[in-house]
C-alpha cells in the first residue's frame, strides 16, 4: 500500500469496474449473451446476494466463492472491494472528487458530518438484519449491484433516475455519506473489517494538522485512534497526505480493535449517556423493522409476474428490483410496479398483457441474479390462467366468428368450439397473447390471472 504504483492501480481497477459494468448493462439484450452472464457473476461479489439465497433458496449456490472472496478481502485488507472494485463506488468516488474540487470551502463541514453520523452505522445494519430476517428484500435493493442497475435501466428506459441523483447531490456536498453509512453491503463490511489482519496505522509523530481528516472520504482516518477504522476503504489518501510521514500499512493482531485516543474522564463522562441512547437506537431500529415488514411481506398482492417466478410474496421478498429483466425483454412486456400497488410491490417486474405481451423467451430469466424468475422450463411455465368473458367475447355473445385469441397462443391453450374459443387450462402458460390480441374495444374479453 506504500508503493507509489498504488493509486494508479486503484484508479484502473476502479475504471474497468464502472466502465464494464455500465457498458454490459447497456448492451444487455434479447437474446442474452457472455455479457449477461459476465454481468450475473460480477454481482455475485456481493455478500448480500448469497445471504439471500441462503434465506430463500434454502441451498449453498456453486458462486458461493465469490461472496466469500469478498469477505475474505476484508478479513484481511478491510473494504478494499468497495474502495476498489464496487462499481457504484468508483462511480462515488469520481463524484466526490468533483465535489471537493468544486466545494473546497465544504471541506470541515463533510468531515464533521461523517463523524457525527458514524454511529448510526450499525444501528442501520441492525435495521436491515431485522427486515431480512422477518422475510422482506428491501435492504438488498440497496446493494450497490442492484441500486446500480436499478437506476441505469431508468435512464436507458427514458425515466428519470431519482435515487443516482439524490446520492450523487449528497456526495458532492457531504462525500462517501452513501458509502460510509447507508450503504448495505459497505456496512457489512465494515464489520467484518472489525477484524481485519492489515490496517493504517499511525507510527510517526503526528502533528495534528488533520490533514488525514479532511482528505478521509469515509470519515475513517486515524488521526484520532491511532489505527483506521473499520469503514476504512484502503485507498492510502491518508498516507499520501500526511505531510511527518507518520501513517504506515502494517499487519496487526487479529484481536486488535481501533482504541480511541481519549482521556479515561472522557470516557466515563460519556459512557452512561451513550448506554441510554443506545437503548433508545435499538429500540427504534426494532420498531420500524418490523412496521416495514408489515407493509412489506403482508401487503403484497398477486400481481402476473415474469415466466419462472417465484410464488407470491416469495417473490417480493427475493427480487432486488435491479431492473436487469425490465432492460432485457424484447416485447417491453416487463415494466416496474408503481408506489400505488403497494411498497411490497413497488418496482418489482410485473406484464400488464393489454399493453404488451410475454413472448416466452426465457430471457428474464438467465439475467436475474437472485433467482426471484427461477430458471423453468417453457413447458412448465405457469405464470396464470386465462379466463374468457363470455358477455364480452364476440363469439360467444354475438355468434360471430372469431378466433384471435386462440390464434395467438404460443401454447395452444385455446381450443375451438364451433369457432368459440375454450381455454385448456393445464395448457396455459399465462402469458398474455391471447388478451393483448383481443379485437373488444376497452377492457379484454378474455383475461389472464396470476396464479
Amino acid at each position: 500500500m506504500k508503493s507509489k504504483k498504488a493509486p494508479v492501480s486503484r484508479y484502473t481497477l476502479q475504471f474497468i469496474s464502472l466502465v464494464s459494468f455500465v457498458l454490459l448493462l447497456a448492451n444487455l439484450s434479447y437474446p442474452p449473451g457472455l455479457g449477461s452472464l459476465l454481468l450475473q457473476w460480477f454481482s455475485r461479489l456481493d455478500p448480500w446476494l448469497l445471504l439471500s439465497q441462503l434465506r430463500w433458496q434454502q441451498e449453498v449456490p456453486p458462486w458461493v466463492w465469490l461472496p466469500l472472496l469478498t469477505l475474505g478481502s476484508a478479513l484481511l485488507w478491510g473494504r478494499v472491494f468497495c474502495g476498489w472494485m464496487c462499481p457504484f463506488g468508483a462511480f462515488l468516488a469520481l463524484t466526490d472528487k468533483i465535489g471537493r474540487t468544486v466545494f473546497k470551502k465544504l471541506s470541515l463541514t463533510r468531515t464533521k458530518v461523517l463523524h457525527a453520523v458514524q454511529p448510526m452505522r450499525g444501528y442501520w445494519l441492525l435495521f436491515l438484519v431485522i427486515v431480512f430476517l422477518l422475510g422482506s428484500n428491501w435492504g438488498f435493493f440497496l446493494t450497490p449491484f442492484a441500486l446500480f442497475s436499478h437506476e441505469i435501466v431508468r435512464v436507458l428506459q427514458g425515466h428519470i433516475p431519482w435515487m443516482l441523483i439524490g446520492i450523487t447531490a449528497g456526495t458532492l456536498f457531504f462525500s462517501r455519506f452513501w458509502c460510509s453509512v447507508l450503504c448495505p453491503t459497505g456496512v457489512l463490511l465494515s464489520l467484518a473489517a472489525r477484524l481485519r489482519l492489515y490496517r493504517y496505522r499511525l507510527v510517526g509523530n503526528c502533528v495534528h494538522c488533520e490533514k488525514c481528516k479532511r482528505t478521509c472520504a469515509v470519515g475513517a482516518e486515524p488521526s484520532n485512534t491511532g489505527v483506521a477504522q473499520e469503514g476504512c476503504l484502503a485507498c492510502g489518501d491518508c498516507q499520501r497526505a500526511c505531510p511527518t510521514k507518520a501513517i504506515e500499512w502494517q499487519r496487526s493482531s487479529w484481536r486488535d480493535k481501533n482504541s480511541h485516543i481519549v482521556s479515561a474522564d472522557d470516557i466515563a463522562a460519556t459512557k452512561h449517556q451513550e448506554s441510554r441512547r443506545q437503548f433508545f437506537k435499538v429500540a427504534f431500529a426494532v420498531t420500524m423493522a418490523a412496521a416495514l415488514w408489515k407493509k412489506t411481506v403482508w401487503a403484497a398482492e398477486k400481481a402476473l409476474r415474469p415466466p419462472g417466478a417465484l410464488s407470491e410474496p416469495e417473490f417480493t421478498a427475493v427480487c432486488n428490483r435491479c431492473g436487469r429483466c425490465i432492460q432485457v425483454c424484447p416485447s417491453n412486456a416487463l415494466r416496474p410496479m408503481p408506489i400505488a400497488d403497494g411498497l411490497a410491490n413497488f418496482e418489482t417486474p410485473y406484464i400488464i398483457p393489454r399493453r404488451n405481451r410475454c413472448d416466452l423467451c426465457l430471457a428474464c430469466q438467465k439475467v436475474c441474479p437472485t433467482g426471484a424468475i427461477a430458471q423453468v422450463p417453457l413447458e412448465k411455465v405457469r405464470m396464470g390462467k386465462a379466463v374468457i368473458d363470455k358477455s364480452r367475447c364476440i363469439a360467444w355473445n354475438e355468434g360471430k366468428l372469431c378466433y384471435i385469441c386462440g390464434e395467438q397462443c404460443p401454447v395452444l391453450a385455446i381450443a375451438a368450439d364451433e369457432h368459440r374459443p375454450i381455454v385448456i387450462p393445464d395448457k396455459c402458460a399465462g402469458c398474455g397473447s391471447c388478451e393483448n390480441a383481443c379485437p373488444v374495444e376497452g377492457e379484454a374479453a378474455i383475461r389472464v390471472f396470476p396464479n
